[in-house]
């Protein structure tokens, strides 16, 4: 009689001992390259110093920005408005003629609100335009400032001026050539007081650069008057780093 049995060829030994040496080919493979990626250079795996190093340099500015605008009030908004606008033109066409670039004229601030009365009716309107102005030829700051308050008169408003140096990658060298002279300084200490030797640098980075911008305000001149003085002055330019140096043998 037949048997209704259903029969399962097993697979033959030497197939079973053949996958089992692949599977142990890629496990050795698949260790190889884990052992391979971690075989690299890592700082914190070794002996090293890591400090902090801290770089000054002062220098000159030599660009200027200016806040200038104009201020009106008027009985009604669209009055207030017009009287902005005719002020405003004269003074970017003063600034213009003074030698300022249209590029360096930015339009920064536009309003147009009510004035409230203590019984909460509008008294006026007010309205101001104010614009930024770059001077790149520094020593014309003051008479930048003087052409704008003359062509807009008693409107005139100045928000104040702040200098900087524009490029500041032409100057800030110095200041990182310190930090890293700092940190090695450093680095120096903490091995004498360890007993051990510095080796060489493993990882150089740049943690801040801190540029102090020197903020003045001034006051409008009136045409015909005392020219507006502006002292530039100097700034202090500071870098910090990050040094991890190899413990030497």
């Amino acid at each position: 009689m037949r048997s209704d049995r259903t029969h399962i060829r097993r697979p033959h030994r030497w197939m079973a001992t053949l996958a089992a040496f692949a599977l142990g080919s890629a496990l050795v493979a698949g260790c190889t390259e884990d052992n391979s990626s971690t075989n690299v250079t890592n700082p914190a795996a070794q002996r090293t110093i890591s400090v902090s190093g801290t770089g000054t340099t002062t220098v000159h500015p030599d660009t200027a920005s200016l806040s200038l605008g104009v201020h009106a009030e008027a009985d009604t908004a669209t009055a207030a408005l017009e009287q902005v606008n005719v002020s405003a033109t004269r003074l970017i066409d003063a600034v213009k003629a003074v030698g300022i670039a249209d590029d360096d004229i930015v339009t920064t601030g536009l309003y147009v609100y009510p004035s409230y009365g203590m019984d909460g009716h509008i008294t006026s309107h007010q309205a101001s335009n104010t614009v930024t102005v770059t001077v790149r030829d520094i020593d014309r700051t003051g008479p930048v400032i003087d052409a704008a308050a003359a062509a807009a008169g008693e409107d005139v408003t100045i928000g104040g001026v702040s200098f900087y140096v524009d490029d500041t990658e032409k100057v800030i060298g110095a200041a990182r050539a310190a930090a890293v002279a700092n940190a090695r300084e450093r680095a120096g200490q903490y091995a004498d007081a360890a007993g051990v030797k510095v080796g060489r640098v493993m990882v150089v980075s740049e943690t801040s650069v801190s540029w102090p911008t020197d903020i003045r305000y001034a006051d409008k001149s009136e045409e015909g008057g005392t020219p507006t003085p502006v002292q530039t002055g100097t700034q202090r330019l500071t870098v910090s780093v990050s040094v991890v140096y190899q413990i030497a043998d």
